[in-house]
C-alpha cells in the first residue's frame, strides 16, 4: 500500500492516518519517528527505560500491522521495529557502560583522595609525635643527610666509618658473635719494683730541705725535681732559693714560693748568673711578682736577663700590664711565656707581648686571665704572634671570634692548644680548629658544656697527629669516643676522660684495641666502665704506667687492692691520702703545656 492510496494521507506525511468513520473504535495516534516528539515513540525519553519503550512500539507495530492489507508492508513494518529495537538496545548499553566507568573512575579517584589524605595525617601526626618524645633524633637524620652530603664532597670521614664498624660490633656481641670481656686473664699480683736509690734520696732530702747545706754539682734536672718535691711541701723559703741559684744554673724551678717576700726576691733574681739563666719557673708565686719588685731588681740589674728564653709566672696575681712591660724589656729573647691565673692583666697585657715578640714567640699561656675580655685590640694582637705553637686561652670568656680568626690566620703553626672552660665555644669552634690546625699534637678541650659529637667528627678527621687530649667533664657519648679512639688512639700517650659520664664499654673495647702507646689514663668519675673493662684495658695497653680513678665506687675493694699491687701507678685508690700521689712522673695533660 503506497502513501498516496491511504485514506486522507499525503504525500509528505504517508504514516498520517485519519480517524475512521466507527464511533466504537478508539483514535489512533499519529506516529512521527523525525520529530521526537511523544507521538512518536521510537525515540526514547530519558525518563522512560529500554523495555518500556520496546512494548509500546511492539503494541503500537501490532495494531499497525493488523490494519495493513499487504505483506510486503507488514515485513517492512517489522523489519523498521526490528530496527528501532536494536537501536535501543545498543544506546541503553552504552549509557550502561558510561555509567558503569564514570562510576568506576569516580570511585578511585575518591580512593586516591582519601588514601593521600590519610598518608599526609598520618605523617604529620608521626612527626609531631616523634619529635616530643625524642627531639635529637630528627637533628640527628638532618645531620647525617648532611655528612653523606659532604663525604661526597670531601671524601669519606675516618670518625664516621668507625661509628659504622661500633654499631656492626655492638650487634655482633648481642648476637653473640664476639666474646666478652668477661674472665680475661690479667696479670696484677706482680709486685712494684723497688724506688731506686735516686728517688728515696731525693725523697728524704726534701723532707729535710732545711738541713741541705749545698746544691753544688748537682744538674739542672734534679735541682728541679727536688725544688718541686720541696713545693708541694710548702719549705720553700729564702734560704733555699739561695742553694738553687748557686753554680750558675741555666734553669730555676721552684713551685709554691708564695712565702717570698719582695725585697728578698729582689736580692736573689740580682745575686743569680742571669747571663746563663735560660729558664725562670716561680709558679704559684703569690704576690712577690710585682711592679715594686721588677722596679728594684731592674735598678740593681739594668741588663736584666739577656739569656733568658723562657719564664713562667703562673699565679703572679700582683702583675700588672706596668710590670710585664718591664719584664718585656729585660728579657728580649723571650720565647715561651706563662702568665696563666695573673688576675690584674688586661688585653693591654697581649699588645705588650704583641709588640716586643710578635715575629719570635713561640708559646703563649694566658689562661685564667680574667681581666682580658674579648676586644679588637686583644684580636690583633693575637694574630701578630707569627710562629706561635703553644697557646692556652683557658677560662678567657667571649672569645669564640677572637680564636676563630686567629686559627684561619695562624692556625697551621699550632702544635699545643688549650680551650679549657671557654664558655661560648660550640661545635662551629671545633669545625674551624679541625680545619686550621692539622698539626695539633696536644689538645686541651675540657669543660666544654656545648660540645657535641660533631666536634669529635672534626677533631679526629682534622687533626691526624693528637697525641694528648683532655676530654673532662664534656658531654661526649660513648660511641663518640670509641671512634675518636679507632681514629686517633695508635699515637695517644696522654688521654683524660675525667668525668665524661657517658663512657662505657665500647670506650673500654676501642681504647683497649687501639691506645697501645698510652702511658697516661685519667678514668675518674667514670662510673658506667666495670671491673672487667678495667681488666682489659690494663691488659692490652702494656705500657701504661699512671692512672687516677678517683670517684670508683662501683668496683670491688679486694680488686681495687690488687691494682694498689700492679706495676701502673694508680692515683685516687679509697683510703689513700690525695697528697701521697703529688710527685707523680705522669704529670696531667696540662702539663703539657707549660
Amino acid at each position: 500500500m503506497s502513501s498516496s492510496d491511504s485514506p486522507g494521507g499525503s504525500p509528505e506525511n504517508p504514516a498520517t492516518f485519519p480517524a475512521t468513520d466507527s464511533d466504537d473504535e478508539e483514535e489512533v495516534p499519529a506516529f512521527n519517528f523525525a520529530s521526537g516528539s511523544g507521538e512518536n515513540p521510537a525515540i526514547i525519553p530519558e525518563t522512560v527505560s529500554g523495555d518500556d519503550t520496546v512494548a509500546r512500539l511492539i503494541e503500537n507495530w501490532g495494531w499497525l500491522i493488523s490494519e495493513t492489507d499487504s505483506d510486503d508492508d507488514e515485513v517492512d513494518g517489522l523489519k523498521m521495529l526490528c530496527d528501532a529495537a536494536e537501536m535501543i538496545r545498543k544506546q541503553d548499553e552504552a549509557r550502561a557502560r558510561e555509567e558503569e566507568e564514570w562510576l568506576t573512575r569516580l570511585k578511585a579517584e575518591s580512593a586516591e583522595r582519601q588514601r593521600e589524605y590519610t598518608k599526609s595525617v598520618a605523617k604529620t601526626f608521626a612527626f609531631k609525635l616523634h619529635s616530643e618524645q625524642n627531639p635529637k633524633i630528627v637533628q640527628k637524620q638532618g645531620e647525617e643527610d648532611e655528612e653523606d652530603e659532604e663525604e661526597k664532597g670531601q671524601g669519606k670521614s675516618r670518625f664516621k666509618e668507625a661509628k659504622k664498624a661500633i654499631a656492626r660490633r655492638r650487634r655482633d656481641s648481642v648476637s653473640g658473635a664476639t666474646t666478652p670481656s668477661c674472665g680475661i686473664d690479667l696479670n696484677l699480683t706482680a709486685h712494684r719494683t723497688s724506688p731506686t736509690l735516686m728517688e728515696l734520696s731525693m725523697r728524704v732530702l726534701a723532707k729535710n730541705s732545711d738541713a741541705i747545706k749545698s746544691l753544688n754539682l748537682v744538674p739542672d734536672h734534679l735541682k728541679s725535681k727536688l725544688s718541686n718535691m720541696v713545693g708541694d711541701l710548702g719549705q720553700v723559703n729564702t734560704r733555699f732559693m739561695q742553694l738553687l741559684i748557686q753554680d750558675s744554673p741555666s734553669e730555676i724551678s721552684v713551685r709554691n714560693c708564695v712565702d717570698l717576700e719582695e725585697k728578698d726576691l729582689a736580692q736573689i733574681l740580682c745575686d743569680c748568673d742571669r747571663v746563663s739563666l735560660q729558664e725562670l719557673n716561680l709558679n704559684l708565686c703569690g704576690r712577690c711578682v710585682n711592679e715594686i719588685s721588677i722596679t728594684e731588681f731592674l735598678k740593681r740589674s739594668p741588663n736584666g736577663f739577656p739569656s733568658l728564653t723562657t719564664l713562667s709566672l703562673q699565679g703572679a696575681f700582683s702583675l700588672t700590664d706596668n710590670g710585664l712591660a718591664l719584664i718585656s724589656r729585660a728579657a728580649p729573647l723571650l720565647r715561651v711565656v706563662n702568665l696563666s691565673y695573673c688576675s690584674y692583666l688586661t688585653f693591654h697585657a697581649v699588645r705588650i707581648l704583641a709588640d716586643h715578640f710578635g715575629p719570635t714567640l713561640r708559646g703563649l699561656n694566658i689562661g685564667g686571665c680574667l681581666g682580658i675580655k674579648p676586644s679588637e685590640v686583644f684580636e690583633s694582637s693575637l694574630i701578630k704572634f707569627e710562629k706561635l705553637s703553644s697557646l692556652s686561652v683557658a677560662g678567657l670568656e667571649g672569645i669564640h671570634d677572637v680564636v676563630v680568626r686567629f686559627f684561619t690566620s695562624r692556625g697551621s703553626n699550632l702544635t699545643d692548644l688549650s680551650l679549657a672552660s671557654c664558655d661560648n665555644l660550640n661545635d662551629g669552634t671545633m669545625w674551624t680548629v679541625g680545619r686550621c690546625c692539622p698539626n695539633l699534637e696536644a689538645l686541651d678541650i675540657s669543660e666544654l658544656d656545648h660540645l657535641t659529637d660533631a666536634s669529635l667528627k672534626e677533631i679526629a678527621d682534622g687533626c691526624r697527629y693528637l697525641n694528648s687530649v683532655n676530654f673532662t667533664k664534656t658531654r661526649f657519648s660513648d660511641d663518640a669516643v670509641a671512634a675518636f679512639l679507632e681514629v686517633c688512639g695508635g699515637s695517644l700517650n696522654q688521654l683524660c676522660l675525667n668525668n665524661v659520664r657517658d663512657v662505657g664499654q665500647e670506650t673500654a673495647i676501642s681504647l683497649a684495641k687501639n691506645c697501645q702507646s698510652l702511658r697516661y689514663l685519667d678514668l675518674s668519675w667514670c662510673r658506667k666502665l666495670t671491673e672487667e673493662e678495667l681488666r682489659r684495658i690494663l691488659s692490652w695497653c702494656s705500657l701504661l704506667r699512671s692512672l687516677r680513678l678517683f670517684g670508683w665506687t662501683q668496683v670491688r675493694d679486694e680488686f681495687l687492692r690488687e691494682l694498689s699491687r700492679s706495676q701502673v701507678h694508680i692515683v685516687g685508690l679509697k683510703l689513700t691520702s690525695i697528697f701521697a700521689h703529688l710527685d707523680d712522673s705522669y704529670s696531667s695533660v696540662d702539663a703539657k703545656f707549660f
